[in-house]
């Protein structure tokens, strides 16, 4: 597969108020093997230094693109990326995450010769740094935080159950068919949290393919240890209580017992919080 005929990937990067990591992220979209990708930055209303960020890398390569939108939340922002895409595959980015140099270029090859995979991912790497050339190192001594995702493919009933039970799959990790987003809609921007969690729920009630393929050098790289929304206890719990209330309509009677077990549990720790 020459350069030329390489399909197009779309890497969409929402950014709000990261501009300290932006930098980062589209370094590592640069080291990218795979060559004919675009990506499209979508600042949400940063009141920090995001547009002089982006503007750098703009100037440096013409596949990146900028674009400014008063600030509306996560869902949104990533809609603004998709409704302005041309890819073939599309790659979410968040500014504070990383991924590896080969990581859409073997996704990709997979993807061509697998024409049933809608979602393709694989596992994630926890770094705690501000420093991330040391993750590479780290990661050639094997010195790194890789977490396992729970190696599940399907479609169908067993992935709708699998979801159920958890949120399993990064956001960053897959590479997903566009046409399977055509089909499945925008993120719903009702969602602050979890959306990336609803979204693959609504992918598997439309009989999506997932598959886990956990290829060395196709890790998301996930950064902690800075403030973010996952560090609020009382809004994910609502998070939760919000997905899992979502959920039950579409689930079979087995499943609806779980999910309201989990339901009971989530109202719990909220009492306790409160």
């Amino acid at each position: 597969m020459t350069t030329e005929t390489q399909p197009l990937v779309s890497i969409i990067v929402p950014c709000y108020n990261y501009g300290k990591f932006l930098a980062d992220a589209l370094n590592y979209v640069l080291s990218q093997t795979h060559k004919r990708w675009e990506c499209i930055i979508v600042d949400d209303g940063s009141e920090d230094n995001t547009p002089e960020i982006a503007a750098q890398f703009i100037t440096k390569d013409n596949r990146f693109t900028y674009v400014y939108q008063e600030n509306a939340g996560l869902s949104a922002t990533r809609n603004t990326g998709l409704r302005n895409c041309k890819g073939k595959y599309i790659q979410f980015l968040d500014a504070d995450d990383l991924i590896l140099a080969d990581k859409i270029k073997l996704q990709v090859q997979h993807l061509e010769l697998n024409n049933e995979i809608d979602i393709l991912y694989g596992d994630s790497v926890f770094f705690n740094t501000d420093k991330p050339t040391e993750l590479l190192k780290g990661r050639e001594k094997g010195q790194y935080n890789k977490i396992k995702s729970l190696k599940k493919s399907g479609k169908g009933n067993g992935m709708i159950k699998n979801i159920t039970v958890n949120n399993f799959i990064t956001v960053s990790s897959p590479l997903v068919k566009k046409e399977l987003i055509d089909k499945v809609g925008f993120f719903d921007t009702s969602y602050h949290s979890y959306e990336d969690w609803q979204y693959w729920f609504r992918c598997a009630h439309e009989d999506a393919f997932f598959q886990y393929w956990p290829q060395d050098g196709t890790e998301t790289c996930i950064r902690i240890g800075h403030t973010s929304m996952m560090t609020n206890s009382g809004k994910m719990v609502n998070a939760g209580i919000k997905i899992r209330k979502y959920m039950m309509p579409f689930l079979p009677l087995h499943l609806k017992i779980y999910n309201l077990y989990r339901l009971v549990k989530l109202f719990t720790r909220k009492a306790l919080l409160n």
